[in-house]
């Protein structure tokens, strides 16, 4: 049988927010260069148009993370990646020579101010920016939002976006507290709050929705665009299996 892995690889992301569910340290096998290649230029080929969503963890610690970078580029696959913009993820995008288009998504609770403004200034020739995202963990999150906005970065799509609840006994608060702020009228004036929606609502507040279905409902993602995470793990369930554009489960993460 042909060798389907190359090594082994811990993909913990570099952060530890505690609102996150991603922190499994279990190693996960690493696709080699051959199969790698293949797989997006089968994304490519098969999905014309649907745009990959790189996630994580943090797909910048990814050991062939610019590998993947140059084999979107080369067979034109339509991709964004989501940073959480850490030293270490700045300083693989400084040693990019692909172009990149990245989110950022800001968590105040695991970098300062100060090293965060360092890292937003540093030049990043072939990286572009589509959104910042500051992460609503508290006040301190209002903060970052206006010293970044105050700053002179020129990002046109920053936001203040809500923090899912995940059960931890925090992010639930969080999130509670971002839906009061976001319909603040004084503070719309003052802060951009993330403006998805989901079948007509505001995402964060379906999160905050304990009674609120998917199933019987259209699949939001079926068709439009993948989530992958930094080791290429499909996330959409409407792609892992045959899939008619109808929800079939209760409830669903949606992105």
């Amino acid at each position: 049988m042909e060798k389907m892995v190359e090594w082994e690889v811990t993909m913990k992301c570099n952060y530890h927010c505690q609102y996150c569910t991603n922190l499994d340290s279990s190693l996960q096998p690493v696709l080699d260069e051959k199969r790698l290649e293949q797989f997006v230029q089968f994304l490519g080929t098969e999905y014309p148009g649907v745009e990959i969503f790189v996630f994580g963890g943090e797909p910048f610690v990814h050991p062939k993370i610019k590998s993947i970078i140059k084999y979107f580029n080369q067979y034109e696959v339509p991709y964004v990646v989501q940073t959480n913009f850490s030293r270490k993820s700045v300083r693989v995008m400084q040693s990019l020579e692909e172009p990149v288009p990245i989110n950022i998504s800001i968590h105040p609770t695991e970098i300062e101010w100060n090293k965060l403004k360092t890292l937003l200034e540093t030049p990043l020739p072939n990286v572009t920016v589509k959104t910042v995202d500051v992460m609503y963990v508290g006040t301190e999150s209002m903060m970052y939002y206006l010293s970044i906005a105050s700053s002179g970065f020129p990002y046109e799509n920053l936001y203040v976006a809500p923090v899912a609840d995940f059960g931890d006994g925090v992010s639930g608060e969080h999130l509670a507290q971002y839906n009061k702020l976001r319909t603040n009228r004084h503070l719309q004036k003052m802060f951009k709050f993330e403006d998805v929606s989901r079948f007509g609502r505001p995402r964060s507040e379906i999160w905050a929705d304990k009674d609120f279905l998917t199933k019987g409902r259209p699949c939001l993602y079926n068709g439009k665009y993948f989530l992958y995470g930094p080791n290429l793990e499909l996330y959409n369930c409407c792609y892992r299996v045959k899939h008619e554009g109808i929800c079939n489960h209760d409830k669903c993460f949606l992105m």
